[in-house]
């Protein structure tokens, strides 16, 4: 099967999060890696839209997908479901012992400072956990870019994603915050 390597428009995008996991065959992939602590497992994908984050405990699962608002996906137990536009934050106590804590943000640029950020995020490949590079669609800009970087804390997990859209000048930016129940009061300020 081919992988669609063409980013969809921005303004298309949409982050839904899932109280449970979801079958990885409804997402096209390009490039993938897992992530473990002793107490938790995560499983980061990049696609063309921009990725999807399946998180696995002894409690239960979740998963967060930031794809095009055509993508076909169930509605059962979808805890997050937003249109990019701006910043949103969510947090969210699941019953199964984990704290979800979600921020995205869609910035889009002048083309100068777009071109000079995704020099910085071009650079930011080498020390990042995940990263790729799509084809350009225009000759004149670069491919599409994305870098995911992660931090395993004592009971946390933590996923920083950056997503470029060349032929919009924008940039998304997620931060995902994965905490178990049990280590968020002694991780809180």
């Amino acid at each position: 099967m081919a992988v669609q390597l063409i980013r969809p428009n921005v303004s298309d995008l949409v982050i839904r999060t899932f109280d449970r996991a979801l079958h990885p065959e409804l997402f096209e992939h390009h490039r993938g890696l897992t992530v473990a602590s002793s107490q938790m497992k995560l499983e980061i994908r990049l696609c063309a839209s921009g990725h999807v984050l399946l998180l696995r405990t002894v409690a239960g699962s979740l998963t967060e997908v930031l794809v095009d608002h055509r993508t076909s996906l169930p509605q059962r137990r979808r805890i997050v479901d937003y249109r990019l536009r701006g910043c949103r934050t969510e947090s969210v106590e699941l019953d199964a012992g984990l704290q979800y804590d979600m921020s995205c943000q869609v910035e889009t640029l002048h083309l100068d400072i777009f071109l000079r950020m995704n020099e910085e995020l071009e650079q930011d490949c080498r020390c990042a956990d995940l990263s790729a590079r799509l084809p350009p669609v225009n000759r004149f800009l670069p491919g599409p870019l994305s870098v995911i970087r992660t931090e395993i804390g004592r009971g946390s997990l933590l996923v920083y994603a950056f997503h470029t859209f060349p032929e919009h000048s924008a940039i998304v930016k997620t931060q995902s915050l994965f905490q178990l129940a049990d280590h968020t009061a002694e991780n809180s300020p």
